[in-house]
This record gives C-alpha cells, sequence and structure tokens, in this order.
C-alpha cells in the first residue's frame, strides 16, 4: 500500500513539474491605435475563465499553459479577434510571460445602394432657394420657407398644392430660422425674435405669434403621444442629463419613465468648479442660495459648456404602434417602455459606436407612416440610412443617397425627402426625392 502511494505521489509531482502557469498580457487598440476599453477577453472553456480590458486598453491573465490554445478579443463595435496560441507564438514566452498587443477590426456596414436613377425634384426654381419645406402627405402640400439672398430679412412662406404650383405666399420681416412641426402635426416658424403658428385655412396661408415662453416651455418639449399619454423631457443643452416623462391626460397623474444621463461627462462638468477661480466660485455660491441649485451646476454650466470636451446630450423617443422606444445612447441600450408595464424590455445597440470611422451623425429619422427608424451616416459627403430593428438593436440593411451634402432629410412612407444643390453651381436650392427598396 506504501509503494502504491509513493508512485501516486511520484507521479503527481511529475505532472506539477510539467505544469506552466503563464501570465498573457497586453493592449487591445483599434484601427487608430487608441485603447479599446471594455473589449472582453476570453482564454478558457469554463464561464470564468474571461476578463476585460481596463480604461488604457490593457489586459492581463494567468493561466496553465497547457490549456491555452486560443483567446477571443470580443467588444460589439469591432469585429471579433481569435488569435490561436500555437508554437510560433509560444516562442514569444519569456520569463514565463507572453506580451499580446491586439489590433481590432471595425465592423463595416453592409452597403445597398439605391440605384442609379436620379432622383426627382419634388420642387425647385430659379427665382429662390429653399431652406426649409414640411411636407402634409395626405393631402400632398408643401409648406417651404424660401429666401432670395438670405434669410435674414425678406423671406417668404409659400404653399404648393398637390400639383406643386404656389397658391399662396407670406412675407416675413423677422430673420427666420426654420420650420418646426410639433406632436400635433402643426407647423411653426421659428425666428431669431418670435415664434409663429403657421395656419392653412382655405388654401390660404395665417401667421400667428406666439408667446415665446409658452412655445419653449409647453410645446417644444412634447415628443409624441400615445393614446391617452404625452411624452415629454426636461431636456436642457447645458446640462448632460434629462429625464423623459409621461403625463395621463386620463387621471392627470405625471411619470417619470427614466433618466438619461452621461456618467463621465456629468463628472468632468461637476469637477469644472475645483478648477476654476475664486471670484466665479463666489458667484455659484450665491447662485446657490439664491436658486437652491447646486453651485457646481452653475459653473458647469456656464464654463464647461463652452469648452471643446462637452457635447449636448441626444437620446431619442419614438412611439411605434402600442410602445415607446427611447435610445440611449449614453447606456447603449434601446429600451422599450409601454404605459402599463413601463420598461418591458431593453437591447444593446452599438451603431454609435466609433463615429468617427462609421460617420454616425445625429438624429436618428423616423418614418411614422411605414413605422420605421434610420440612422443616418455620413461618409465622404454621401449620406447612408441604416434602417434599425427595434427588437434587436442591429441595423437590417443600409441605403445610400444619390447626391453628397443633402439638408434636411425627411423619411415619409419608404420615401426620402431632401434639400440640395449642386456643389458650384448656380443651381437654387431645391427640394428632391427619392425612393428605398422595401424588399425586406
Amino acid at each position: 500500500m506504501k509503494k502504491l502511494i509513493l508512485i501516486f505521489s511520484l507521479i503527481l509531482c511529475g505532472l506539477q513539474s510539467n505544469a506552466q502557469t503563464i501570465v498573457v498580457k497586453g493592449t487591445v487598440v483599434d484601427y487608430e491605435n487608441e485603447n479599446v476599453r471594455s473589449a472582453k477577453i476570453i482564454y478558457g472553456d469554463r464561464i470564468q475563465d474571461f476578463t476585460s480590458t481596463n480604461s488604457s486598453g490593457e489586459y492581463s491573465f494567468k493561466i496553465d499553459l497547457k490549456k491555452l490554445d486560443k483567446i477571443q478579443f470580443i467588444h460589439v463595435s469591432y469585429e471579433v479577434k481569435t488569435v490561436f496560441v500555437d508554437n510560433r507564438l509560444k516562442k514569444k514566452i519569456k520569463n514565463d510571460t507572453l506580451i499580446l498587443n491586439v489590433k481590432l477590426n471595425d465592423i463595416e456596414l453592409g452597403i445597398i445602394e439605391v440605384g442609379v436613377k436620379k432622383p426627382d425634384t419634388l420642387f425647385g426654381t430659379q427665382q429662390y432657394s429653399i431652406a426649409d419645406y414640411e411636407i402634409n402627405y395626405d393631402n400632398k402640400n408643401l409648406v417651404l420657407l424660401t429666401y432670395e439672398k438670405s434669410l435674414k430679412k425678406g423671406s417668404k412662406i409659400r404653399l404648393l398644392n398637390q400639383n406643386h404650383k404656389e397658391i399662396d405666399s407670406y412675407l416675413i420681416l423677422d430673420e427666420c430660422i426654420e420650420l418646426k412641426t410639433d406632436f400635433r402635426n402643426q407647423i411653426h416658424l421659428i425666428t431669431t425674435q418670435n415664434v409663429y403658428l403657421v395656419a392653412i385655412q382655405n388654401n390660404r396661408i395665417y401667421l400667428y405669434r406666439e408667446e415665446n415662453d409658452y412655445y419653449y416651455k409647453y410645446l417644444a418639449p412634447i415628443v409624441d403621444t400615445l393614446n391617452d399619454r404625452i411624452y415629454y423631457s426636461n431636456y436642457s443643452e447645458i446640462y448632460p442629463a434629462f429625464d423623459y416623462l409621461e403625463f395621463n391626460r386620463t387621471d392627470s397623474v405625471y411619470t417619470t419613465m427614466l433618466e438619461v444621463k452621461d456618467k463621465p461627462l456629468m463628472e468632468q462638468y461637476r469637477a469644472e468648479f475645483k478648477f476654476t477661480d475664486v471670484r466665479t466660485k463666489i458667484w455659484a455660491h450665491n447662485k446657490q442660495i439664491e436658486t437652491g441649485i447646486d453651485k457646481e451646476i452653475w459653473v458647469g454650466a456656464a464654463i464647461f459648456t463652452k469648452s471643446v470636451y462637452y457635447t449636448p446630450l441626444y437620446a431619442p423617443l419614438f412611439v411605434q404602434q402600442d410602445s415607446v422606444f427611447v435610445f440611449d445612447h449614453y447606456d447603449n441600450q434601446l429600451k422599450k417602455y409601454t404605459p402599463q408595464n413601463g420598461v418591458v424590455d431593453s437591447v444593446d445597440i452599438k451603431y454609435h459606436f466609433n463615429s468617427r470611422k462609421s460617420g454616425w451623425e445625429q438624429p436618428l429619422i423616423q418614418d411614422k407612416k411605414a413605422n420605421k427608424i434610420y440612422a443616418l451616416f455620413m461618409r465622404s459627403g454621401f449620406t447612408y440610412l441604416s434602417l434599425l430593428n427595434t427588437n434587436t438593436g442591429e441595423i437590417i440593411k443600409t441605403y445610400k443617397l444619390y447626391y453628397k451634402y443633402i439638408e434636411k432629410i425627411k423619411i415619409i412612407n419608404n420615401e426620402v425627402f431632401y434639400i440640395y444643390r449642386p456643389f458650384e453651381s448656380i443651381q437654387k436650392k431645391y427640394v428632391y426625392k427619392e425612393k428605398l427598396s422595401i424588399d425586406n
């Protein structure tokens, strides 16, 4: 019996002496050699055999060399990278350490060209340029904001019938900015000084001046409605967080749906107070006493928002059928909300990652008629519209639009409308239309 124990002990010692535990470490970068944070590294067959890169893109783990046959590097915005640990790689092990630096490739969008036929000219004339437009798709009327030289003086609101013939116009003395359609599908003209309701009655244009405070406080924050519910936000361009809220018109109940916050940006925003001068700190402290708003917020709003490090938040809300979708680009999730059950589901989104390479731009665009939502990308001057799957958060297909440097994109019933003027031409700005493929 003692001999057997001795034999097993010798065998076990032999196995242990052959085992070699090594440290694998390195840095994960992208195509621009920028560090990739939160990349997942899987190096074994067990569930717990993984680690992640830190904020500097660095990683490290220990493993028995005999159990290491491959290492996978995974990140939602890049292609999966698999490194096989073969004899050639094992020769690089020095002092029981393997240095393995990895570069990840970006996920490329699958592009579908939208034919070779030129888009249709919806409307255009050499008498004036079109700065903005709204479309009543049901009766085919067009409402145009036009100018001859600039929007600063002498702009006109023009009404076109379904044959695109001008039937009325209204001269604007203010300096115009844009047309806006609210949640009731009513059109508003925004100028530097005033807000006007643009009403169409009996093929005539009527402008009614609105109270600025009323419009910006009670109308502009409302995003959409669903049955008896109104959805709005307390968004501010100078604060890196806001709430989406729901108002039940039946029982007059207000509910906070969810909060959107850029946490890293908020830390920088509040930290600005530490580095500002004493005079500004005293001013912020007095403001806190006067209003009850934190002094750090006063300094962040006044100073940090004017720096190159600050970008206003963008996390749009859309209503589709019986659900509300919020694209939280800071939590990297598409959240589904229903009036009955609140937030019922969420899926990861990644189309907005690495926007410098992909060309992702704001805003997302909704086709209410076709019940679709598109992400917008700009590459070499061309516009790409990527159809999003709201069940998975993934891109279904991507359409490349015909012209370069287009403006004011709208999508209605699988048709894209936009303003365009050929580069270095004498043509005025026209409104164009092109159709999207609907074969999926």
